[in-house]
Formats: structure tokens, C-alpha cells, sequence
């Protein structure tokens, strides 16, 4: 049982990665058993491949390593957004007890 806000988030992170995970193993095996019956007609027809284009790996590769980038890229500067925020809100709470202490003194 998770125990605290960050382990149960974990949690659910984890079990929503394994239903897409088991889904996609699901998708993959139809499309296996797809394939394997259009191979047993005879005469089909193989696909035509296109000189000077990408594979669809290749496209995929690419957009993945695109995707990685932005995300990283994203990371960093939201990492220095709460940066921002955390030393807004010290500063703050330092004022407030500073001001506090005044006011008490006078």
C-alpha cells in the first residue's frame, strides 16, 4: 500500500506503463496473425518499395529522437520554472517573518 502522495503516484504511473504495455503486446500479435493470413493467398502482391524514401523504422527513429529532445528540453526549463517558484516562496515567507518580527517590536 503506497504510503505517501509520491509512492502513490508511482503506483499508478507503473500500472497505467503495463496496461499500454499489454496492449500493445495485444495489437502486435493481431497484426502478426494478420500478416500470416494475407501470406497464405496466393498472388498478393508485395509492397512496393519507394527508392529515396525512409523506412517506416527510419521515420519513427527520427521522430522518437525528436521527441526525446523536446522533452528533455521541456524538463529543463520546467525544472527551472519551480526553481523560480521555490526561491519566490522563501522569499516571501523570509519577508513575512520579517515582517512579522517588526510589528511585534514596535
Amino acid at each position: 500500500m503506497p504510503t505517501t502522495y509520491v509512492d502513490y503516484l508511482s503506483k499508478v504511473q507503473e500500472d497505467v506503463l503495463n496496461q499500454i504495455k499489454e496492449a500493445q503486446e495485444v495489437s502486435l500479435k493481431s497484426f502478426a496473425s494478420l500478416r500470416e493470413q494475407f501470406a497464405a493467398y496466393p498472388g498478393m502482391p508485395a509492397m512496393t518499395k519507394f527508392e529515396g524514401f525512409p523506412t517506416p523504422a527510419e521515420v519513427i527513429e527520427q521522430s522518437f529522437d525528436f521527441a526525446e529532445k523536446f522533452l528533455e528540453m521541456r524538463k529543463a526549463y520546467t525544472l527551472k520554472v519551480a526553481e523560480l517558484i521555490e526561491t519566490a516562496q522563501k522569499q516571501f515567507v523570509d519577508a513575512a517573518r520579517t515582517s512579522t518580527k517588526t510589528a511585534k517590536h514596535n
